[in-house]
C-alpha cells in the first residue's frame, strides 16, 4: 500500500513544479510586455518632470545608444492639449532605473496642459500640471534703481521677488503710467525669452532701445520712452503669479521723475572711498557721485587684501545706488588694499567706466579706459 502513495506524491510534485515554472514564464513574459506609459512626476513645490515607464529592455538599450541630439527627437513636449505650431519645450531626456525622464529646461507651469508625444513606440499623452491651493505669500521685495530721479535715457529696471516666479506672463503684469495714471504704451522691449536670474526671483525689464538711443527711427517718430521733466509710475499688478501659479500677495509701484539724459562715462576720479580702522568689521564705504547699475555693483566691484586675495564679505547699496559698502566676514587687518571694479560697470544710462553708452562717429573720444578693470588703493590703519 505504501508504493502507490509514493507514486501519487511524486506525480503531485511534478505537477506543482510544472505550475510554478509556467507561472514564472508567464510572469516574465508579462513583465517584458508591460505597456509603456507617460506620466507627470513631481510636485508643485519641487517642480515637475515627465516620465516614461514600461519600456522593454531592448527599447532602453536602443535609447542608450542614441546621441544627445537623437535622444531629444524621441520625445516631443509642447504646451496645449492639441497639436500646434508652437515650438516644443527644450530639456534633457535621460534613463534612470529603467525609466525615461524628461526634465524641462524651465519649470512646467501649474494650471497649463502639456502634450507629450513619444516617437517609438508611438504614444501620445496630454496632462495638466496641478495648481497650488496655498495662500498668496510672494511679494515684490525691491524695484531697482531705487533713485527718485532717473535719466531720460534710462535703460532698465530690476524687479526682485521673495520667491520664484512663473515665466511667460511678465509683460502682461507690468505697466508704465504717466502723472495722470494713464498707461504709456510701447516703451518696453518685450522678449520671447524673458530675462530672469537662475532662481527666477529677479526679472530684468528693458526699455525699447529704439526709444532710448538717439538717431533711431522709433525715437524720432514717437519720442523718448520717458520724457525729461515728467513723472511716471512703474506698476507691478498683483495678478502676476509665482512659480506655484499663485497670485502675488500684493502689487507694487515705483514713482519717479525724469531728469536730463546722461551721456557721460563713469569717472573713477569722482569716487570717494572711506576706509575703516583695523581690528573692526566696520564697512568700507564708496560713494560714486551718481547712481550705478545695482546688479553690476553686486558682481563686478571687489576688495583685494594685502596678500593679493579677494576679501570675503557682504555687499550693500544705498542712496539710490550711489553708495556701495562692503562688510568683511573677518575683522580688517592693517595693511594696503585695493578696490577693483571691472570696466563693464555701468550707470543707469549704460555709460561704463571711461566709455559712454552712445558714441557719435563724428565725436572724438580719446580718453576711453581700455583695461578690463580699474583699481583704487586704500590703506587700513590701526585705530
Amino acid at each position: 500500500m505504501s508504493r502507490p502513495r509514493f507514486f501519487l506524491n511524486t506525480r503531485l510534485l511534478y505537477a506543482a513544479i510544472a505550475m510554478i515554472t509556467f507561472s514564472a514564464i508567464a510572469t516574465t513574459s508579462f513583465a517584458q510586455q508591460a505597456t509603456p506609459r507617460i506620466t507627470l512626476a513631481g510636485s508643485v513645490d519641487r517642480g515637475y518632470s515627465i516620465e516614461i515607464t514600461g519600456l522593454g529592455a531592448e527599447q532602453l538599450k536602443q535609447f542608450e545608444a542614441l546621441s544627445a541630439e537623437d535622444r531629444a527627437k524621441t520625445l516631443t513636449v509642447s504646451v496645449g492639449a492639441e497639436a500646434s505650431d508652437l515650438p516644443p519645450l527644450t530639456g534633457t531626456l535621460t534613463i534612470e532605473g529603467g525609466t525615461l525622464r524628461f526634465q524641462p529646461r524651465y519649470p512646467l507651469e501649474p494650471g497649463l496642459s502639456y502634450r507629450a508625444v513619444l516617437d517609438s513606440p508611438p504614444l501620445i499623452h496630454v496632462m495638466e500640471v496641478p495648481t497650488s491651493d496655498s495662500e498668496p505669500t510672494t511679494v515684490v521685495t525691491h524695484i531697482y534703481p531705487t533713485a527718485d530721479v532717473l535719466p531720460e535715457n534710462q535703460l532698465k529696471f530690476y524687479i526682485h521677488f521673495s520667491a520664484p516666479m512663473s515665466r511667460g506672463e511678465a509683460y502682461r503684469h507690468i505697466h508704465l503710467l504717466d502723472e495722470n495714471d494713464q498707461p504709456v504704451e510701447g516703451v518696453f522691449l518685450e522678449l520671447g525669452e524673458e530675462l530672469w536670474d537662475a532662481e527666477q526671483k529677479r526679472f530684468t525689464l528693458l526699455f525699447d532701445p529704439g526709444r532710448v538711443k538717439r538717431g533711431l527711427k522709433p525715437r524720432e517718430e514717437l519720442g523718448p520712452a520717458i520724457v525729461e521733466g515728467r513723472s511716471y509710475s512703474l506698476v507691478v499688478d498683483g495678478a502676476w503669479r509665482d512659480a506655484t501659479r499663485t497670485p502675488l500677495n500684493a502689487g507694487a509701484r515705483k514713482h519717479f521723475r525724469v531728469g536730463p539724459a546722461d551721456a557721460t562715462p563713469i569717472d573713477t576720479a569722482n569716487w570717494e572711498l572711506a576706509a575703516p580702522v583695523a581690528e573692526s568689521r566696520d564697512p568700507l564705504l564708496l560713494r560714486f557721485g551718481e547712481p550705478l547699475d545695482h546688479s553690476l555693483l553686486e558682481r563686478v566691484v571687489r576688495v583685494i587684501g594685502p596678500n593679493g586675495q579677494r576679501i570675503a564679505g557682504t555687499i550693500a547699496t544705498g542712496d539710490g545706488e550711489a553708495c556701495w559698502q562692503f562688510t568683511p566676514e573677518q575683522p580688517w587687518s592693517a595693511g594696503d588694499y585695493q578696490l577693483t571694479a571691472d570696466t563693464t560697470l555701468e550707470d543707469l544710462a549704460g555709460n561704463a567706466i571711461g566709455r559712454p553708452f552712445e558714441v557719435d562717429e563724428f565725436d572724438k573720444f580719446d580718453e576711453r579706459v581700455e583695461s578690463k578693470s580699474v583699481s583704487l588703493p586704500f590703506e587700513i590703519n590701526p585705530e
